[in-house]
């Protein structure tokens, strides 16, 4: 039988209280255990019977919701605050995302809505807990390995990028951020394409927040926030996806997006960016910035001349050549057609070995996606999900035994990026 969900509700319109009441009144696993008018009420009654969940309205006399939720970890540590408001603007989210709440529901609401949100939340607190655990059970411990994301260290950044598009970026950084993604290991995938990212489609993901969100709050960033904004896939994987749309996108400052990655990290063992093909300054600080780049292409030619151009480009850039992972997707010989070339002609032009090679197979990318899982979660003995282990296993063995000092931020970062790569030379 599934755990029974304590449910406060919280809002100073008596119809409303009476109308959830009985919206929740048949649902086996959720039971109302209190009601409350004002944030005082709601605080004395959640200290008596600790819910695991608070529905609770924004708008109240006497104290009002944001300033209770603020409050309510101090009398009911366990318990998650779900926002209620007529208001849906982007302040009232922020507002009560920054309060602590882990949820926010327009009304009127729908059952559905309303269930959904409360078994998703409770989930989350489900799994919040047992992280507390694990990590208590390792500060505890002996003779555990320390992890980049622990207390005064940084997490490790990697950028997936190609200068082409349709290369299988975000088909290669969703599957390898899942692979990463092994016990007691965080890992967060970022959609940096701003324009059009696709992350929330291929993973089958919607979320109330986005890049946006947090791009705007760096100030108020913490832990609890960013868990808030962050989308949590079947899976495990945290995503932070990006704007649903190009107008959205715009409000975002290139330069932001980068600062906020230096935030994130403190946060996570690994941040996995899914990168558009766009060479501006906003890339160009994502790659500076990340221990590791991910550089993927095709058997083409068009290809192939834009990674002679990305070579070069990082080069001037004073990279070290382990800092890149060169990946070549989409190889099947026996399919070649007149633009394919083969991968030792392509080694000898660049003067650069591929580390990854992963086949071609459409059909199985395309059922994965349809569905919205991982390559890698179908089969891991078959190719390709094989071969995106492996790159998982090249990027982990790559920062094994790497102590990461202090993120660095280019002195060129208030200028433009792409206007002094070559200054650096001099």
């Amino acid at each position: 039988m599934a755990e029974l969900i304590k449910v406060l509700l919280v809002d100073d319109v008596p119809e409303t209280r009476e109308n959830l009441k009985k919206l929740l009144a048949f649902e086996p696993d959720i039971e109302v255990v209190g009601a409350a008018s004002t944030g005082r009420e709601a605080l004395q009654f959640a200290e008596e019977v600790q819910p695991d969940i608070v529905l609770m309205d924004i708008n109240m006399p006497d104290m009002d919701g944001i300033t209770a939720t603020e409050r309510m970890k101090s009398v009911a540590p366990a318990a998650a605050v779900v926002m209620m408001s007529v208001q849906s603007e982007a302040d009232y989210l922020r507002r009560a995302m920054m309060a602590g709440a882990r949820d926010f529901l327009t009304k009127p609401i729908s059952g559905d809505d309303l269930y959904s949100t409360i078994r998703r939340v409770f989930d989350m607190t489900l799994e919040d807990r047992a992280r507390a655990r694990e990590s208590n059970n390792k500060v505890g411990g002996s003779g555990a390995a320390a992890k980049p994301g622990g207390a005064g260290r940084k997490g490790y950044v990697v950028g997936v990028f190609s200068p082409q598009g349709g290369a299988g970026v975000t088909t290669l950084a969703t599957n390898m951020a899942t692979a990463i993604m092994t016990e007691g290991i965080r890992v967060l995938l970022i959609d940096s394409d701003l324009q059009f990212g696709d992350v929330g489609v291929f993973l089958n993901l919607q979320a109330k927040h986005n890049l946006a969100d947090l791009a705007s709050s760096l100030s108020d960033i913490d832990e609890d926030y960013v868990e808030n904004v962050t989308a949590t896939h079947p899976s495990g994987l945290k995503v932070l996806l990006a704007p649903p749309s190009p107008e959205d996108a715009e409000k975002v400052v290139g330069r932001d997006v980068v600062s906020l990655v230096e935030t994130l990290r403190r946060y996570y063992d690994y941040i996995i960016i899914d990168m558009s093909n766009r060479l501006d300054d906003m890339n160009v600080g994502l790659m500076d910035l990340a221990d590791l780049i991910v550089l993927l292409a095709t058997p083409t030619l068009p290809s192939i001349k834009n990674i002679r151009i990305m070579l070069d480009l990082f080069r001037a850039l004073k990279y070290e050549d382990e800092k890149i992972i060169f990946v070549m997707n989409r190889v099947n010989p026996e399919k070649a057609g007149r633009a394919y070339i083969p991968i030792e002609a392509i080694e000898k032009n660049l003067n650069r070995r591929v580390d990854v090679r992963i086949p071609l197979d459409d059909r199985t990318f395309l059922s994965a996606v349809n569905q919205g899982v991982s390559v890698i979660a179908k089969d891991t003995r078959q190719s390709p999900a094989r071969e995106l282990i492996e790159l998982a296993e090249l990027v982990k063995r790559t920062f094994s035994g790497v102590e990461l000092e202090e993120p660095t931020v280019s002195d060129a970062r208030n200028e433009s990026l792409l206007g002094n790569i070559f200054k650096r030379q001099r």
